[in-house]
C-alpha cells in the first residue's frame, strides 16, 4: 500500500471553517463564557490555530492561544517531555483545552482532574496538513455513523474475554478479562444522549479498542503497516516485521532485516526496560477516509489495528477509572500497525480482510 502525502497548502481552506465549527459545536458542546486554551507549536500552521480561536470566540467563549517549543524527539518521547510551568498554570483555568502540541503530559492529567475537557485535533500533534486530514476524515464522512460504530466495537471488546490477532501463521493472544472497551470516537459530548461522553479524546475519529494491562500479550505478530519509533517520522517496513511477546514483554524482533536491526538498536540504546512492554493498547481503525500518511490518521485506517508499546501511565491517567497498578511506565511510547489482520474475540471472527463485524 502506497503512502500518500496530503495537501500542504499554506492558506486557510474555506472547508476548515465548517469542520472546526463541527468540532467545537458537536464534539465539544462549547458554550458561551467558557474558557478555552489552545496549545500549539511551530508544527501547527498559524491559520489553523487562528481558525480554532476565531470560531471559539464566535461561540462566545473566552479563547486564548499559547505556542510552546516543539518537544525534542517528537511523539515517541512525549511521556518523558518537560513542559513550561506557565502552560500548566494556564491549563488550570481552562474549561476546554484544544491541544495541538502536547498529547500526553502530567499537567494535562491534572487539568482533567480539575474539571477541564481536552480534545486533540491532530492526536496531540498539529502537523502542517492537519486541516486537510480533518476535512477529509470528518467533513467528507458521516462522523456520527463512525461514532456509533465505534461504540458497538467498544461494546464487543468489553464483552470478550480473549482477543487473538492472526497474521499469516502467527497468533498473538491477549487476555481481556475485566478489560473494558474504549470507543476512541473523538467525541467529548454525546449528541444522541445529550450528555458528556469523555474528558479527553483525539481526532480524527475513530479508533475504538482497549487499554491492555501489563503482562497480557503472548505470541507473535507480523507488522506490515506503520511503525512509529523514530523521533521525527513514521516508517513502513518493506517486508513484514515479526514481533514475539511473552507475558506482555517483547522477547524477539525478526522479519524485515533493516527495520528489525534499527528497532533493536534503538531499544537497546534507550536503557529503558519499560520500552519493551506491550501491547499497552490495541485499537482498530474504522474511518473509511483515513490514509497512511505522516499524520496520526494512519491509526484510523479502516480494518487496521494499532498497538502501543512502552509508557501507559500517562495515557491511562487521561481516562477515569483506570487502576494505576496496571499502568506500565517508560520514557517513550511507540506504536506498530497491522493493516488487515484476522481478529477473533472469544473465538468468533471480529475482523478479517479489512472488514469489521461489530454486531
Amino acid at each position: 500500500m502506497a503512502s500518500i502525502t496530503p495537501d500542504v497548502a499554506t492558506r486557510l481552506k474555506p472547508d476548515s471553517i465548517p469542520v472546526i465549527k463541527l468540532i467545537l459545536e458537536e464534539l465539544c458542546n462549547l458554550q458561551p463564557d467558557q474558557a478555552v486554551l489552545i496549545i500549539s507549536d511551530a508544527r501547527t500552521p498559524d491559520h489553523v490555530v487562528a481558525c480554532f480561536q476565531g470560531m471559539a470566540l464566535a461561540f462566545g467563549a473566552e479563547a486564548v492561544t499559547m505556542e510552546c517549543r516543539i518537544p525534542e524527539g517528537g511523539a515517541t518521547y512525549q511521556p518523558g517531555s518537560r513542559w513550561p510551568s506557565m502552560l500548566a498554570q494556564a491549563a488550570k483555568e481552562a474549561d476546554l483545552i484544544i491541544d495541538m502540541a502536547v498529547g500526553y503530559a502530567e499537567f494535562i492529567v491534572d487539568a482533567i482532574r480539575n474539571g477541564a475537557r481536552v480534545i486533540c485535533p491532530g492526536d496531540g500533534i498539529g502537523g502542517p496538513f492537519m486541516d486537510d486530514v480533518l476535512i477529509r476524515t470528518m467533513l467528507h464522512v458521516d462522523i456520527h455513523a463512525i461514532r456509533r460504530h465505534a461504540d458497538q466495537i467498544a461494546a464487543r471488546f468489553s464483552d470478550a474475554k480473549t482477543c487473538i490477532v492472526i497474521t499469516g501463521t502467527d497468533e498473538l493472544m491477549i487476555d481481556l478479562t475485566d478489560v473494558p472497551g474504549e470507543s476512541g470516537c473523538g467525541f467529548l459530548w454525546d449528541p444522541d444522549k445529550k450528555d458528556w461522553k469523555s474528558s479527553w479524546t483525539f481526532l480524527p475519529p475513530a479508533q475504538p479498542g482497549i487499554l491492555v494491562p501489563k503482562g497480557r500479550g503472548t505470541g507473535s505478530i507480523n507488522v506490515d503497516g506503520t511503525l512509529l519509533y523514530h523521533p521525527d517520522y513514521h516508517e513502513k517496513p518493506d517486508t513484514q516485521l515479526r514481533l514475539t511477546f511473552e507475558d506482555g514483554h517483547l522477547k524477539c524482533i525478526g522479519g524485515d532485516r533493516v527495520m528489525a536491526a534499527r528497532l533493536e538498536a534503538w531499544l537497546d540504546g534507550l536503557g529503558d526496560e519499560g520500552a519493551y512492554y506491550g501491547p499497552v493498547h490495541l485499537n482498530i481503525g474504522n474511518n473509511p477516509n483515513a490514509l497512511l500518511t505522516q499524520s496520526q490518521e494512519w491509526e484510523r485506517v479502516y480494518g487496521s489495528i494499532t498497538c502501543g508499546m512502552g509508557d501507559f501511565s500517562l495515557l491511562g491517567g487521561l481516562m477515569p477509572g483506570i487502576d494505576p497498578n496496571i499502568l506500565n511506565k517508560s520514557s517513550v511510547h511507540w506504536d506498530w500497525t497491522v493493516l488487515h489482520p484476522k481478529i477473533l474475540l472469544d473465538d468468533r471472527v471480529f475482523a478479517e480482510k479489512g472488514r469489521i463485524y461489530a454486531v
